[in-house]
């Protein structure tokens, strides 16, 4: 029922370099609304497993200043994981044609524990992680990204503390939030969680606040 597309990157500091996407966005099939703002916005931690279709696409690698300086961010097929198959069910549930999804860092990594790890090693070569959407030479992008119809914001990006920074850089913002709060703010249910009687949960509760 769906198209998904993602803009993918890898992002060199010093001499390591890290698998990223940005943006990623859905959009129903043939809705004919290829140029209009998404129905609404969804932040989640980072990518996950979420990579291009095409096993033979060459993604670009930036230093910091040339990924901070691109103007035009290129986006691809790309395949799913389950945390978008989540923002699928409440796009059919609200009739939405189209939702931008957008994380607090770029880092792809499925695996939670090595995200950390992933993130500690990014931020000890540059501290000012600009793998992360609020970076401070971002600012633009974030804010064309987050332009919706209805202005809403789904935060699902879960409790992970090397993330609390962007994360209330996100609520700084003053952007109409719906979330689930996990224990204290800036802390959010992820959408996915492992469970599946935890999935439908989210989802409903979401459903709600809507």
């Amino acid at each position: 029922m769906f198209d998904v597309t993602g803009h993918f990157y890898n992002l060199k500091l010093s001499g390591s370099v890290f698998k990223c996407r940005s943006v990623l966005e859905i959009r129903r099939k043939n809705s004919g609304e290829e140029n209009v703002l998404p129905d609404i916005i969804v932040i989640m931690m980072n990518p996950g497993s979420s990579r291009p279709i095409d096993k033979n696409f060459k993604i670009n690698t930036f230093s910091k200043k040339e990924y901070l300086g691109i103007k035009v961010r290129d986006v691809v097929p790309t395949r799913p994981d389950n945390a978008q198959y989540q923002i699928m069910r409440l796009m059919i549930f609200n009739k939405w044609n189209f939702v931008r999804v957008l994380n607090l860092s770029d880092l792809r990594n499925g695996n939670s524990g090595k995200f950390k790890t992933e993130f500690i090693n990014a931020m000890k070569l540059d501290k000012t992680n600009p793998h992360c959407l609020t970076h401070k030479d971002r600012s633009k992008e974030l804010i064309n990204f987050l332009k919706s119809k209805n202005g809403k914001i789904i935060a699902a990006w879960g409790s992970i503390s090397e993330l609390k920074i962007p994360a209330e850089n996100i609520l700084k913002l003053n952007k109409n939030i719906i979330g689930i709060i996990n224990g204290n703010v800036p802390n959010y249910r992820y959408a996915s969680p492992y469970l599946k009687s935890q999935k439908t949960e989210w989802l409903k509760e979401i459903q709600k606040k809507l």
